[in-house]
């Protein structure tokens, strides 16, 4: 027998899920199978994107607490002095797939268009 807390775990992440997979077509139009970086199409993960620093400095005020701490928190090492991208940002310790879609609300709402996901052999439109 399944213990009922595994039981609500199981529902929540089958929610968490949905939740974003719905939020990242509505953003870009691809609808990802799970809320896990290997799930999202390489074209999109190396999309360009401003720095966490700029990230915090333009936009801190309108990111969710978590987001921003994560932001605030990275270290700009050797590997990171140069061009920064979703995927790069995914590599940050506590930003996580949520965070991702925070910061893609933040520059749809200011104004940067955030093209449809192309992914070849794909077809990105609505699930079944």
């Amino acid at each position: 027998m399944t213990p009922p807390n595994a039981i609500k775990r199981h529902e929540k992440r089958a929610r968490d899920t949905a939740r974003f997979a719905e939020a990242f077509f509505a953003l870009t139009g691809f609808r990802p199978v799970a809320a896990y970086r290997e799930f999202l199409p390489p074209e999109f993960l190396a999309r360009s994107i401003p720095s966490p620093a700029e990230l915090v400095e333009r936009f801190g005020d309108r990111l969710h607490t978590r987001t921003s701490n994560a932001l605030r928190q990275q270290d700009p090492g050797p590997a990171h002095r140069g061009d920064w991208t979703y995927g790069s940002l995914l590599e940050l310790r506590g930003f996580g797939v949520f965070c991702l879609l925070d910061v893609m609300q933040v520059l749809r709402d200011s104004g940067v268009v955030l093209d449809p996901v192309r992914v070849a052999g794909c077809a990105s439109g609505p699930g079944p």
